[in-house]
């Protein structure tokens, strides 16, 4: 338990001193070791009766096991490989306490070097080193290793040198969790005019990787190591750089923290990847007078972990309620209100193609979700749907809700890819996602679409500019951080009628940056983290010094059609019939914000109420919204009334966003009832079969759409020649952001230069489901195109859907079709394991510290065609995207220049097990029978868990019945083996790192 940083603990903090691995020694028994030496270390200590944390490092040449108190921490056989544990657990407080090393060398020099570090109460720290002090045994007798055997004849140890001395190094670079000066990085990245950018704190690999971060009492933080502990934090003023910045470890029984929230006195901790901690939200109440923290409370339960699993969490502006976002990959919680009508279903009129890399395949609606509830944990209840991953959420300076999705990287070239993007989450919101070629256009009024288009990248965090001491614009802003481009973006709001529109603006961007989570902090200034998957890490601080004022602004006044439009939200929670005339006549509103809240209402009142109403609706807009409630309600009773009434409609007196929703609305009758009697069929086809072309490429797909799923005359012939005659597909704005980045990596640019026709991507995809025959040469033409769409460049599924495209249709053709072009015809995925370019030359055991040595020496010039070559020869290429092709085994490698430093790639290639992401990881799976399986779990759903055994392909899955499992044990080693770049020299080397950093 710790008390929340005050100043007398801030005071004692400024004595401390930064530390790297000063006083440490590498020790031995002799200055010349012997030939396959083994030797054991002791070194007994005391310990006070209070420790905050103690953190143990330790290495030795060529290898060592290392105890304390007779406990085995760990061995280790590569020197450069320093290893660092939490001990604390593990020490006597108020007694005596020993460590012990055995270590052994294989020739030439020995060495031992160890540092443990303990932190006070008081602020204060006490340090073991390795050093003169300690003593040394060639024939340590049973029981050496614990506290109180005996030592008496052993010997003086012999100190070879200093740390940091060669032929090692400098490779302990262990911080105390003292004070760090703040270091202007304004310069060497992108910032905007009149802003400063400082790092102000490196966090050393003890203390993790942060990912979150939230503002307590005294201006200080708390941030979150990803998957560890919690951190005191105190930045220094503005101006005195050389205050620095000081941390202590939060002593508090939670970890692996997604989100983190102080309010009202007691923190809110939404864990995540914590082993041993259930996944959930949990409150920590803080005793003032005690100074401590008491233990976590569980609010809520969630089933899901990872990068998909449970986020964040941020406080409504009156304080009331706190807001919680969860990724795709987490089940939805069992909740007391819904704001969103709770039938939602997939509502796909043509078959959704699953993603052909097996991401999400079984992941449904209602996809990611925002949740609210009550500070004491009680009253949860569902405000919005229909996300893939946001991982953060936060309030305008006028309060309106708002986040920042994540878009499907491997649908690149798609026509179903979204972009990351900031939406509006107004009470009962849907989004649409759904998994695979599922995902809903923007266009769709079922959902409310988005904000801003931002474009590929990795959605982190999302704040408010409120309370900074930036200029009107900036504090009226809210800024988004990605984590992939190393951007953070202001997002420039602006008011439209019930709803807003955004410019965004790059304020800090650079290759190193890694954003993870962002506050505005007491004084004003926007503090971010860079981190994540135990990346290095550090905390910054960005601050105004231009010369436009920072006078704190006001919110603007709220807008009578926004006030109308919140006052809707009521409705949601409650199916208050007395409103109801009122949110029909809103129905038929202009604005689409205005309009798509009032049917959200009207759907939880029951239909009795308004279905009146629909009958003689004249409006085009009341009338489509009514009839899509009613198909949304799942209302098969009013099936012949919501049809009756599309059929009132004139088509050519329809707009085309009203022509959009006909569509769409007239397919979810369909989808949510039952399919169309001939009738019915004749009835849609004959209001609009001959609208089709039209002259827009949106109502054109939504045209393709229906008429394909109803089997439309002519239909192919048609479509055909809108594919032939169809002009490229323009360039997306987000395209052209990235293209003129370096550090957004080939990627992008190779789909630029090779951009896949969209719209007649998306035209194949609806004829896919036009049963055969079709007429002579049609077939032809088809798989022709097919052909050449594969020539375009795309995402890790683009080959992947157009396969699938080409299945599809050959299910629907007739058996002579099939049989006449059902042979050869499959686009050939690529056999990264097939003639592998050859590799020089000879290589050597390459270690962490060369790699960087020789990076760090210069790559301009180097040549990147044979460092492609280098990886694929290497089996990169087999598990990993790098440009427009690779594996997906492994986590994709563009823009890592842009993400991590060469240190974090070189451990990654040398020691691939160090970090395994959840999203890559395998399990062994035992089950009840006695047999297990080594396989990666790809979903749980309703007691089946999805699995696939082939990392290559993740489409090759199958299925066990949870009961029939005993346990679920997840591997800390990567399916990656280590070293793989050790048959290279030197020159193949760099070239290898010049492809990878796009040097």
């Amino acid at each position: 338990m710790i008390r929340i940083l005050g100043a007398t603990t801030l005071a004692l903090l400024c004595l401390v001193s930064t530390l790297s691995a000063e006083g440490v020694c590498w020790i031995w028994s002799n200055k010349i070791a012997g030939e396959k030496e083994r030797v054991g270390f002791r070194r007994d200590f005391e310990v006070p009766a209070q420790v905050v944390s103690a953190t143990l490092s330790s290495t030795a040449d060529n290898w060592h096991a290392v105890w304390i108190n007779g406990v085995k921490l760990g061995s280790n056989g590569r020197w450069e490989d320093v290893q660092t544990f939490d001990v604390k657990k593990h020490l006597k407080l108020g007694g005596k306490n020993v460590i012990a090393v055995q270590a052994a060398n294989d020739g030439a020099i020995a060495g031992m070097a160890l540092l443990l570090q303990m932190e006070l109460p008081n602020g204060r720290s006490i340090r073991i080193c390795s050093d003169e002090t300690w003593r040394w045994s060639g024939s340590a007798s049973a029981g050496w290793e614990k506290a109180g055997a005996r030592s008496d004849d052993w010997k003086p140890v012999v100190v070879i040198g200093k740390m940091g001395d060669e032929p090692w190094g400098e490779i302990m670079q262990v911080k105390s969790s003292g004070i760090t000066p703040a270091v202007d990085m304004t310069k060497k990245f992108k910032v905007a005019d009149g802003f400063r950018l400082e790092r102000l704190y490196d966090v050393p690999q003890p203390q993790g990787s942060w990912v979150s971060m939230t503002l307590v009492d005294h201006g200080n933080f708390i941030c979150a190591d990803q998957y560890g502990k919690l951190y005191y934090v105190r930045a220094p003023e503005l101006g005195k750089p050389d205050q620095g910045t000081m941390v202590k470890p939060v002593e508090a029984e939670i970890g692996g923290a997604h989100g983190l929230l102080w309010h009202q006195g007691a923190l809110f901790v939404t864990v995540n990847e914590a082993v041993g901690q259930e996944a959930g939200v949990y409150r920590l109440d803080y005793d003032k007078k005690k100074g401590i923290f008491a233990k976590p409370v569980l609010l809520k339960a969630m089933n899901g972990r990872g990068e998909h699993g449970p986020h964040s969490l941020v406080a409504s502006p009156d304080g009331k309620w706190i807001y919680f976002v969860a990724g795709n990959h987490t089940d939805l919680a069992a909740m007391d209100r819904s704001m969103p009508v709770t039938t939602w279903q997939e509502d796909q009129l043509l078959p959704r193609q699953p993603d052909p890399g097996g991401h999400a395949r079984e992941r449904m609606a209602p996809g990611g979700w925002i949740s609210r509830f009550t500070p004491d944990g009680q009253n949860w209840e569902l405000v919005s749907i229909g996300y893939r991953n946001a991982y953060d959420i936060a309030f305008n300076l006028e309060g309106e809700l708002f986040t920042y999705d994540a878009d499907m990287e491997w649908d690149l070239g798609t026509p179903w890819y979204r972009p990351t993007r900031i939406n509006h989450a107004i009470p009962g919101s849907e989004f649409g996602w759904r998994n695979g070629s599922g995902k809903w256009p923007a266009y769709y009024e079922d959902s409310l679409g988005t904000v801003v288009d931002i474009g590929p990248g990795c959605p982190t965090g999302l704040l408010s500019g409120k309370g900074a001491k930036f200029p009107e614009r900036y504090q009226r802003a809210l800024y988004a951080l990605d984590w992939t481009f190393a951007t953070l973006y202001a997002i420039h709001l602006e008011a439209q009628g019930a709803g807003y529109v955004a410019k965004t603006e790059e304020l800090v961007a650079g290759e190193g940056l890694p954003l993870t989570d962002a506050i505005i902090g007491a004084d004003g200034h926007l503090y971010f983290l860079t981190g994540g998957r135990r990346t290095k890490s550090a905390l910054w601080r960005v601050s105004y010094v231009g010369a436009e004022s920072t006078k704190s602004v006001a919110p603007r006044a709220v807008s009578k059609e926004q006030m109308k439009r919140r006052s809707f939200e009521e409705v949601t929670l409650s199916g208050n019939p007395s409103r109801v005339e009122e949110l029909w006549q809103s129905l038929a509103s202009e604005d689409r914000t205005m309009r798509y809240a009032a049917r959200v209402a009207v759907e939880k009142i029951a239909p009795e109420a308004w279905v009146e109403r629909l009958k003689n609706e004249k409006s085009p807009w009341a009338v489509l919204h009514g009839s899509m409630a009613l198909a949304r309600l799942n209302a098969k009773a009013y099936r012949e009334l919501g049809l009756a009434a599309l059929d009132r409609l004139s088509w050519s007196e329809l707009s085309e966003a009203q022509q959009i929703t006909w569509l769409r609305v007239a397919g979810l009758w369909s989808m949510r009832t039952t399919a169309f009697s001939e009738e019915e069929r004749g009835r849609i086809l004959a209001k609009v079969d001959a609208a089709f072309p039209a002259k827009s490429d949106d109502l054109n797909r939504e045209l393709c759409r229906l008429l394909s799923f109803l089997q439309a005359p002519n239909i192919v012939a048609r479509t055909l020649q809108q594919m032939d005659s169809s002009a490229p597909s323009p360039i997306p704005d987000w395209a052209e952001l990235a293209s003129r980045n370096a550090r957004y990596g080939s990627s992008v640019k190779k789909l630029l230069a090779k951009f896949p026709p969209l719209q007649n991507t998306f035209y194949a995809y609806c004829l896919r489901e036009v049963k055969g025959p079709w007429k002579g040469g049609e077939r032809e033409r088809f798989f022709a195109w097919l052909g050449d769409a594969a020539k375009r460049s795309g995402g890790n599924s683009y080959i992947g859907y157009l396969n699938a495209i080409r299945s599809d249709a050959l299910a629907n053709a007739t058996a002579e079709e099939r049989q006449r072009y059902g042979e050869g015809g499959a686009i050939k995925q690529v056999d990264y394991f097939a003639n592998l370019p050859e590799i020089k030359g000879p290589g050597q055991n390459w270690t962490i510290e060369q790699i960087e040595k020789i990076a760090s020496s210069g790559l301009d010039g180097r040549d990147r065609e044979n460092g492609k070559r280098m990886f694929q020869a290497c089996l990169c290429a087999a598990c990993h995207v790098m440009g427009d092709s690779g594996g997906v085994a492994g986590p994709q490698l563009n823009a890592l220049a842009g993400r991590f430093s060469v240190r974090d790639i070189a451990e990654a290639i040398i020691e691939p097990s160090k970090v395994v992401s959840d999203q890559y990881a395998a399990s062994t799976i035992h089950k009840n029978d006695g047999s297990s399986m080594v396989a990666k779990v790809l979903d749980e759903k309703e007691g089946v868990l999805f699995v696939a055994s082939n990392p290559f392909d993740l489409s090759q899955r199958s299925e066990i019945r949870k009961a029939d499992v005993k346990s679920i044990e997840s591997s800390a080693v990567s399916l990656m083996p280590p070293a793989l770049i050790n048959r290279l020299n030197e020159d193949e080397l760099k070239d290898l790192f010049a492809y990878l950093l796009g040097k």
